[in-house]
């Protein structure tokens, strides 16, 4: 598709000259550019098999074409063409910068071919011009499969006209998105390093992931349908809002209505993309360049040497692995967990969402009743659903313990066998341990110093069993698992599926702890002879652990 579509761009040619931009140097790179696309691994391919020339654009775009469909059926319901519209073009703009700051932001912040393009004699303008055409005919490619059927769908619900308009406006709506991304970049790039955007980048993405969830849950105890309305109302505000602009345009020819606040629409809804897109060719242009080309400078600024003995502060892991670690082979596996896990990019993206999980199970078990939030919320002391913020901290960590194991520089694992440590338990040990104090722990104090604010002090004997519980069940589900080290094998789909599975007994046990949790309330000796108990076993568990040899360790 990418090729074709090129060829639509050589129409503008003469406008391209006009610019100053040296359209045979630009197209060459273009067309290197939309190469490379069909070669690239997508963000949600990176966990799975990487099969050399297997194009995964096409099936990326197969995805965003059902989400099209979708869209298509929310257009034919709806019995406004105003509210249709303004849905369909909000979620264009929303879907195009997401896509562009999520998958495509590796290749839109890609310094690499400036080594051999800055040399050669191409002015600022076309290098700009050419990622500006590469990234519009990337969007264009997908708003395609994202805009096919709903355009479709309005021109069988709404009409020719009203079809029409609508290539157009999308288009325009892409616009928009691609120049609220350039400007974002741009104002990131002017404060911040390379490294600081790619952490930005990963957050972002997550917090997508949990913003999709969370909203549902949430939106649909919000919304009441009785309450619903087909009428649209424009306000002050509205003239503020593109969606609203594109789709009042779009009711204008649809009903031929052409008063003035429909024509201030209109003109605003081409006026002001078709604006937005000079000032990127003619302010952006230099100032992005430059930026790019900063990227493969140093990241900080040097620092000035100063004369004497500086004292460096112990590091939080340090500290903390003197603290909770009995020897040096186990306070090293401590800290390099606890340092990688913060670093790895990989890791985060995999298990950051599980951890934003958390809040959203809590949500969902004290909501599970009703709709009614405040009725819920006022009802809350009464009932025993505290035993659930106990056990639901286990969640998360659980779902770390496999994940350890993987590391993009897997070969570095030499390591652990060229050191003189005669039992690899302490390895692990210390690598289980980062895990629980860097993410169980804080967790499981939130919610402790949340049940005390609402159930008061008579739950700080089962927030003591059930941490001596979940301990215990991390140590169990940890030995029921192959043993490796820390962050030794190399990622790989095969070995990274099932995760189902392993998900429900997460589940099946935590279920198990809240039953028999359930049964022993208010039997506070009782209560705290097993807590003793708990403890009991724990500290022989992970004497256990710790004795691991060498031949009981997985490779």
């Amino acid at each position: 598709m990418g090729k074709w579509l090129l060829k639509l761009v050589q129409l503008f040619n003469p406008l391209f000259r006009r610019q100053g931009i040296d359209v045979d140097r630009l197209y060459t790179i273009v067309e290197m550019k939309l190469l490379m696309d069909t070669r690239r691994v997508y963000m949600s391919w990176k966990q799975g098999q990487q099969k050399e020339n297997k194009n995964h654009l096409t099936t990326i775009l197969l995805l965003y074409s059902l989400f099209g469909i979708f869209m298509g059926v929310a257009i034919y319901s709806m019995p406004s063409l105003i509210i249709g519209m303004i849905l369909f073009h909000s979620y264009v703009i929303f879907m195009m910068a997401m896509t562009l700051i999520t998958d495509f932001s590796a290749v839109l912040l890609d310094t690499t071919d400036n080594q051999i393009l800055l040399p050669r004699p191409i002015n600022s303008k076309t290098l700009f011009m050419a990622r500006l055409i590469h990234v519009l005919l990337y969007l264009l490619q997908f708003s395609v499969a994202i805009c096919l059927v709903p355009i479709a769908v309005t021109f069988f619900r709404f009409g020719f006209p009203a079809g029409l308009g609508m290539i157009i406006t999308s288009q325009l709506s892409v616009l928009l998105a691609v120049f609220l991304t350039y400007l974002l970049y741009l104002l990131v790039l002017r404060f911040s390093t390379e490294q600081k955007i790619k952490d930005i980048v990963t957050y972002f993405q997550i917090g997508m992931t949990l913003f999709f969830t969370i909203g549902y849950q949430l939106i649909p105890r919000m919304i009441r349908v009785e309450q619903l309305s087909a009428t649209f109302t424009v306000h002050w505000y509205s003239y503020l809002i593109p969606p609203v602009w594109m789709a009042m345009a779009l009711d204008s020819i649809y009903a031929l209505n052409f008063d003035a606040v429909h024509v201030v629409m209109l003109i605003l809804a081409i006026s002001i993309p078709l604006l937005l897109y000079w000032i990127m060719s003619r302010f952006l242009a230099p100032s992005f360049a430059k930026q790019l080309a900063n990227l493969n400078n140093d990241s900080e600024p040097a620092k000035k040497k100063v004369a004497g003995v500086v004292k460096q502060r112990r590091s939080i892991s340090t500290r903390l692995a003197t603290v909770f670690c009995i020897n040096s082979v186990e306070r090293g596996a401590f800290q390099l967990t606890w340092k990688i896990t913060g670093r790895d990019k990989t890791f985060r993206l995999q298990f950051y969402p599980a951890l934003g999980y958390i809040p959203i199970f809590v949500f969902i078990i004290i909501f599970s009743a009703g709709k009614n939030i405040n009725n819920e919320l006022a009802m809350l002391s009464y009932s025993n659903k505290f035993l659930w913020l106990i056990y639901i901290p286990l969640f998360a960590v659980a779902s770390s313990i496999p994940l350890v194991t993987y590391n993009e520089n897997f070969q570095a694992s030499w390591i652990y066998h060229s050191m003189p440590v005669s039992k690899p338990g302490y390895l692990l040990s210390g690598n289980l341990k980062a895990l629980v104090v860097k993410y169980f722990l804080p967790v499981y104090l939130a919610f402790f110093v949340f049940a005390l604010f609402v159930w008061g002090p008579a739950i700080i004997d089962d927030f003591i069993l059930g941490l001596f519980n979940s301990l215990v069940s991390l140590l169990v589900l940890s030995r029921l698992s192959e043993r490796f080290l820390p962050f030794s094998r190399q990622p790989n789909a095969k070995q990274q599926s099932g995760k189902f599975l392993q998900v429900i007994l997460q589940m099946l046990i935590i279920a198990l702890l809240v039953l028999i949790h359930f049964l022993m309330l208010d039997r506070t000796y009782i209560m705290y002879a097993f807590a003793a108990l708990s403890f009991i076993i724990l500290w022989f568990m992970v004497k256990n652990l710790q004795g691991i040899a060498w031949n009981k360790i997985s490779v």
